[in-house]
């Protein structure tokens, strides 16, 4: 089945003031995708976090349908 490469695949991981939280959460993604190209975990900006709040974690990565 064609797909995304995980050789080519990064993940990032937004979260809203619980950095442990999201990078438990990138260890799990790293161990369960094997080959994955990375994962960057940061911080949501002002915008999204005023409506969001403490606690937000968010997952952006590639796929190959909705």
């Amino acid at each position: 089945k064609p797909g995304i490469d995980n050789a080519h695949q990064t993940v990032f991981i937004s979260h809203g003031d619980c950095e442990d939280e999201a990078n438990a959460l990138a260890d799990i993604i790293k161990a369960e995708i094997p080959g994955i190209a990375g994962v960057l975990v940061t911080y949501v900006g002002p915008v999204i976090g005023s409506h969001s709040g403490p606690g937000t974690l968010a997952i952006f990565f590639l796929g190959d349908h909705r």
